[in-house]
């Protein structure tokens, strides 16, 4: 390259250098966004020289016009600058009085990358920290400070009022506090254990949840050894019943007759008890479809106890207890009369509800019991006096 070409590039580059400054010499984008290479940039892309001839002359004067800048903006330490400005200065720790300038993109990442080495900050440097990042992430996803709206929108939106509350009626406010208690057929209780309303059982005295007899434990016990036996096998479902407590009802006659016939002796029939106010005169306990305990009386006006029995394996669960107790109950202000063996424990039973003997019969069911059983063929009269 000749001298007069080199001549002609250098004020070539000279007016297009001028043209992109201000009147204070600095390049116009640093004026609006601080310094930047961009108008060297385009400078360098409309000369059609070297970069590398080019950088020697133009570089030295960018950096002087940065150094200019950055005097421009930097501040003193002081305490109000640390209150008043909000942008961070660099560096961190200063003392009082000494010059500070605004941190530069690259003095951000050079810093961010050293901090990432060191985790012992204090709060107020470990809040310092944390802006710079977000500023650092807001650059490179281009959102600035004039993205975000802080004017308060013309128009309002006027609260849709709230719904005046319904006017109460007396009339149903006084049906709700008039009910005492839910009978138990119609409460969630009832619903929560699956019972079947009183409707569907005719003559249910009572539903007992609580009792556990052995023969439940037995089936439990049963159920829980074949699951931990049997690991891989599906365990039998099983739903826990309640004991019920009913009066006399047709499709219980089968079995009451098998279980009379178990506790007495073959050939017992009580279907004409049927005919006399079962619902007085006859308690049956059952579980599900299982009868589990049945007391007869053979009328209303007579009240002689014929019959009281419980399934082997559901005894000792107060059974029998609940049945004469409700039997007693439907029955007031008349006595009540039985025959009991003189070795059955059964007499406990009668003393507890103040049955007392009046009477001693010898033989009083020889006719009746097997010549092999240990059961005594000498009975009590007992009598329950209620008036």
């Amino acid at each position: 390259m000749s001298s007069d070409e080199s001549n002609y590039d250098d004020e070539a580059i000279t007016r297009k250098t001028k043209r992109r400054k201000g009147n204070d010499g600095l390049p116009t984008s640093s004026k609006k966004e601080g310094f930047s290479l961009k108008p060297l940039l385009d400078l360098l892309d409309d000369v059609e020289i070297p970069l590398e001839d080019s950088m020697g002359r133009l570089l030295p004067e960018y950096l002087h016009d940065r150094t200019v800048q950055q005097e421009k903006e930097s501040e003193k330490d002081s305490t109000a600058s640390h209150h008043n400005k909000r942008r961070i200065v660099f560096p961190v720790k200063t003392e009082q009085g000494q010059l500070l300038r605004p941190l530069t993109r690259s003095d951000v990442a050079s810093f961010l990358d050293a901090t990432a080495i060191s985790s012992s900050w204090s709060v107020s440097q470990a809040i310092a920290i944390r802006k710079l990042k977000v500023g650092q992430e807001r650059r490179s996803a281009g959102w600035t400070e004039n993205n975000i709206s802080t004017s308060t929108p013309a128009t309002l939106t006027e609260l849709v009022p709230a719904p005046a509350p319904l006017a109460e009626h007396n009339s149903i406010i006084e049906a709700l506090e008039s009910i005492k208690t839910t009978p138990f057929e119609n409460s969630f209780l009832a619903r929560l254990h699956g019972v079947a309303r009183g409707a569907a059982i005719p003559g249910l005295v009572e539903v007992d949840w609580e009792t556990v007899t052995p023969w439940m434990s037995l089936m439990s016990d049963i159920r829980d050894h074949y699951s931990f036996a049997h690991p891989e096998r599906d365990c039998p479902s099983s739903t826990v019943s309640p004991i019920t407590y009913s009066s006399l009802q047709p499709w219980h006659l089968d079995q009451v007759h098998d279980l009379l016939g178990r506790a007495f002796w073959s050939g017992i029939d009580v279907s004409d008890s049927l005919e006399y106010s079962p619902e007085r005169c006859t308690i049956v306990a059952a579980y599900n479809r299982l009868v589990v305990g049945v007391v007869i009386i053979s009328s209303p006006r007579e009240t002689y106890i014929t019959y009281l029995a419980v399934r082997a394996g559901w005894d000792n669960a107060q059974i029998a207890t609940t049945m004469l107790y409700h039997l007693i109950i439907l029955n007031p202000h008349q006595d009540i009369t039985l025959h009991v063996s003189a070795n059955n424990s059964a007499m406990l039973l009668y003393n507890r509800f103040g049955f007392k003997a009046e009477e001693f019969v010898a033989g009083f069911y020889e006719a009746y019991l097997d010549p092999q059983s240990r059961a005594s063929k000498n009975a009590f009269r007992l009598r329950l006096r209620q008036h």
